[in-house]
């Protein structure tokens, strides 16, 4: 029986429950992990990583203070299918956010005119797809490391095993504002939204 493309879990804190059911309703009721108790991130970002469906070919993270396209997994599963295609035949992650950070505006505005940019580093937490293969060694490898943050970890994982990170433009996931939701690791720079957006027409 052929592999489903892609399942979705949620990183969740619970001084975010306000936009839990949005994004049960956007994701198609996907399974949280809610760290109820502040045991820190890479403890919560490691059991989310392992609610992943192992009948699933990739598997995405996404953070509670995203912001949700239309038709999200008909479009990441075509995602990834682009991908697929022009990465090759080797594993490869992706983030279905690219922020804004002035040192990666070029880049981005590139990317826009042929729809993907490709980078070493993911650069943000906020949507990470990786294929589910790679998971347990993820998971494995992550409990070693000592940076405090669970993205960090992650890009350390991904630069150890030279796969890169394929960004589609404009991005399927937006960031709600530092003003809607202050950052749990008190990261006050730049106010946190996409590049651009799939919908932010509406």
């Amino acid at each position: 029986m052929p592999k489903k493309p892609l399942s979705i879990s949620v990183m969740a804190h619970p001084s975010r429950e306000e936009y839990f059911p949005y994004l049960r309703e956007r994701l198609g009721n996907p399974p949280f992990s809610i760290d109820y108790e502040s045991k820190g991130l890479w403890s919560n970002c490691r059991k989310t990583w392992l609610l992943h469906d192992p009948g699933a070919l990739f598997h995405v993270v996404i953070q509670d203070d995203a912001i949700v396209c239309d038709n999200f997994r008909l479009r990441a599963e075509k995602v990834i299918e682009d991908a697929s295609r022009i990465v090759g035949n080797k594993p490869f992650a992706i983030s279905f956010y690219h922020g804004n950070k002035k040192d990666f505006a070029d880049e981005a505005q590139l990317a826009l005119t042929r729809g993907y940019t490709i980078r070493s580093r993911p650069g943000w937490g906020v949507a990470i797809c990786l294929p589910t293969a790679v998971i347990p060694d993820l998971v494995r490898e992550c409990d070693t490391f000592d940076e405090p943050q669970d993205d960090e970890r992650i890009t350390r994982f991904l630069l150890n095993h030279k796969m890169e990170v394929y960004f589609p433009m404009p991005s399927l996931i937006d960031h709600r504002t530092t003003k809607e939701t202050p950052s749990l690791v008190g990261d006050h720079g730049e106010d946190r939204c996409a590049f651009a957006f799939i919908d932010a027409d509406k």
